[in-house]
């Protein structure tokens, strides 16, 4: 079947997709800009964004459970139901306690949403397409993830009337799959694993989807408190956003055809270190016109690569027990460090300034490039870097 044909029996699920991409990038901008101007300091703002992330981590568990015992479908449509009402529910009472409750909620859902939506292309998409098929589903999260943030611009922060909008766009999530007459995968599959086992296994992984955690769940909470902190306007931040993100989109293909061709721990290392250079350099000229901060976001954006590399790199020569476990441990990486990230990225922002936030995308950044060297270095040497993967044994690394 061609291609074309295949995506557009998944048409149901690539919308409700993009719908949930748009209100989770338009929620996660929205909720840190309205926090900073209602006075709070940068150090709560992480706090109370990383709720969302911790319920990630628990979404991870309940989703699995969930889904064996009512199927896809009614769970995205439970989730999706919970993630509209939490959005309205922020405008009820504006609090920090009360919204770190929200977030996390927030945070099971959404994760559990992206957890079905993946699982039902994995399951029903035949492995000869199943590449190009998650192509086209990141594409739309990318697309989303960048509209989401120029919806800020359709009603004042000020008001509630956000808050409606931003419910809407989750409601819109449940429709088209409720509806769907695609064919229902099976139910997930219980995974079990032992971490320790798998951090030996591969650790250059490991720790790049750590740090991709860090760095980017920084990014999506402080990166607009650094733009209102830098005296930003809002239509601008806006665009700040939209355009690291887009760029992180453009970047994917050409970093992923490296990653394919040449040793991924090198590939790693370059993309931790070229992010510490782009950090470094904006922090040297901070007071940048809008425009040339533009052209190093675009550059920052290459940190969206990092995860996959990873992901790429874990697989290689591992045995076919160990994919999905591998898997499963990855994203409880990345999602133990965008827990972390805001809260440390805001403390070092709160005692150095609006700087600090590229202080901490540095300093990340290079540990990570600094690190995959050394396991380069341990596996075969800087004299590598034109080696195929295909051509070495990378297990243990």
């Amino acid at each position: 079947m061609p291609i074309y044909n295949v995506a557009k029996s998944f048409f149901a699920l690539l919308f409700s997709t993009f719908a949930l991409s748009i209100g989770s990038a338009l929620q996660n901008t929205l909720l840190s800009v309205k926090l900073r101007y209602a006075g709070n300091p940068e150090y709560m703002v992480g706090i109370v964004m990383s709720g969302y992330n911790l319920g990630m981590i628990m979404g991870f568990f309940i989703c699995q459970k969930l889904v064996q015992r009512v199927g896809h479908v009614r769970a995205f449509t439970a989730f999706s139901a919970i993630a509209s009402s939490i959005a309205i529910a922020h405008g009820l009472y504006q609090t920090p306690l009360f919204w770190f409750l929200l977030r996390f909620i927030s945070g099971i859902c959404i994760a559990s949403l992206y957890m079905v939506v993946e699982s039902w292309l994995n399951e029903m998409v035949e492995h000869n397409i199943r590449g190009r098929i998650l192509s086209i589903y990141m594409v739309i999260v990318y697309l989303g993830n960048g509209l989401g943030q120029l919806m800020i611009n359709t009603a004042g922060i000020e008001g509630k009337e956000i808050f409606m909008i931003l419910g809407m766009v989750f409601s819109f999530c449940i429709p088209s799959v409720a509806l769907t007459q695609s064919i229902i995968p099976k139910a997930l599959k219980d995974v079990r694993f032992d971490f320790i086992k798998l951090m030996r296994l591969t650790p250059s992984s490991m720790l790049g989807t750590f740090a991709s955690g860090l760095i980017l769940g920084a990014f999506y909470v402080m990166g607009p408190v650094y733009c209102i902190d830098s005296g930003i306007k809002i239509s601008q931040i806006t665009i700040f956003m939209m355009v690291t993100v887009w760029s992180g989109l453009l970047f994917q293909l050409p970093i992923g055809m490296l990653s394919d061709r040449f040793n991924r721990l090198n590939i790693l290392a370059g993309l931790g270190l070229f992010a510490s250079l782009i950090s470094i350099t904006i922090i040297l000229f901070h007071n940048l016109n809008f425009n040339l901060l533009l052209i190093f976001t675009a550059l920052f954006g290459s940190v969206f690569t990092i995860y996959p590399v990873s992901l790429a790199k874990a697989q290689e020569n591992i045995e076919q027990s160990n994919v999905l476990p591998i898997s499963a441990a990855l994203i409880l990486c990345y999602s133990s460090g965008s827990a972390f990230g805001p809260v440390l990225s805001s403390g070092l922002m709160h005692k150095v300034g609006p700087s600090g936030f590229y202080i901490y995308c540095a300093v990340i950044a290079g540990l990570m490039g600094v690190a995959s060297l050394y396991f380069s270095f341990r596996l075969k040497g800087f004299s590598s870097k034109k080696v195929l993967v295909n051509n070495t044994n990378n297990r243990g690394y």
